[in-house]
């Protein structure tokens, strides 16, 4: 056997007793000529033991061994590379080969599996993942903000989380062949602290938002004031010249016959739609309540009219009363 040399004196002290150790291990491995290395350590610690191959088809591994013993071992941890893979495995047998649970494999493009025999990503875990501080993953493809995604396969039901100026989560039922801006619903933090929603209707309690509604509640709704933003034709033209305003007779034809104002739903109507539109309802009332109003001025105007020929009659009766 052919041993070398090494000029050790360049090392440091630890660096001198770590090779030693390497050489020594290696030498010890040599004079076994091939055959299994076992380093027995004192009692209650840990038996190690490397195998460079058995039955001649197996691979080389290393078993930890608890009991410190070759046989009748149980709750043992064994390494061993396979097909470029590097393998770690509880077994509970005599054979260190035999009644094996799979922990965590590595294969030859760098994926790490835990649980599982073919990792699909760079970390793959069959069963729950915890973590008892911040999870960070950061963007791919040279993206400034940070990222993380949930999802099943690929193909449907995605969620993704986004850090950057606007942090948003991003909900995607159908997420094949997109883009990672693509999105079917995301919640965003915006400028000035609005949290805001976008590409989805909001449905707060037992209740669906249906087309059209972006927001329906099952409940009542408190609230300290309430702003419709845009109502179009707001009811001014009925104070322009040219309103057609009905006689007080033709409206109460039309009370008598539906029950109900002219231009206002009847109670049937807003049974069939499920309720009002809040704007439109108050749209249509103003425009009442100022018919009403130009309905009370012509009536004072004839009370003004019939008032001045009352007090003219009144003061013909006096002079006739006054001559007799």
């Amino acid at each position: 056997m052919k041993t070398t040399v090494l000029p050790i004196q360049r090392y440091g002290t630890a660096q001198k007793l770590l090779l030693i150790f390497f050489i020594l291990m290696i030498l010890s491995i040599e004079s076994a000529y091939g055959q299994p290395y076992k380093a027995d350590l004192p009692s209650g610690s840990l038996g190690l033991r490397l195998n460079a191959t058995q039955g001649g088809g197996n691979s080389p591994y290393i078993l930890f061994d608890a009991r410190n013993a070759d046989s009748g071992a149980s709750s043992v941890f064994l390494q061993r590379q396979e097909g470029n893979s590097l393998v770690f495995r509880r077994y509970n047998n005599t054979n260190p080969l035999s009644d094996q649970r799979l922990l965590m494999k590595m294969v030859n493009n760098g994926n790490i599996g835990v649980l599982t025999n073919s990792p699909q990503e760079r970390f793959h875990v069959n069963g729950n993942v915890r973590s008892d501080r911040e999870f960070i993953a950061r963007g791919k493809n040279g993206q400034a903000n940070f990222h993380s995604r949930f999802g099943s396969d690929g193909v449907n039901h995605r969620i993704e989380l986004r850090t950057g100026n606007t942090p948003y989560i991003d909900f995607s039922n159908n997420v094949a062949n997109t883009a990672d801006a693509d999105f079917d619903a995301r919640i965003i933090l915006e400028n000035e602290n609005v949290l805001g929603i976008r590409g989805a209707r909001l449905a707060i309690g037992d209740v669906n938002a249906p087309i059209g509604f972006p927001l329906a509640v099952d409940g009542r709704v408190l609230a300290t004031g309430m702003k419709i933003q845009t109502v179009d034709n707001w009811p001014d033209y009925v104070f322009e010249a040219d309103y057609q305003l009905r006689p007080l007779s033709e409206v109460e034809a039309f009370i008598k016959t539906n029950k109900h104002l002219p231009e206002i739903p009847s109670a049937e109507q807003i049974a069939a739609q499920n309720g009002f539109d809040v704007a439109a309802i108050n749209k249509a009332l103003l425009e009442k309540v100022e018919e009403l109003t130009l309905y009370t001025i012509a009536q004072e105007k004839q009370l003004a009219i019939q008032q001045e020929r009352l007090t003219a009659l009144a003061a013909k009766v006096d002079q006739l009363i006054s001559k007799k």
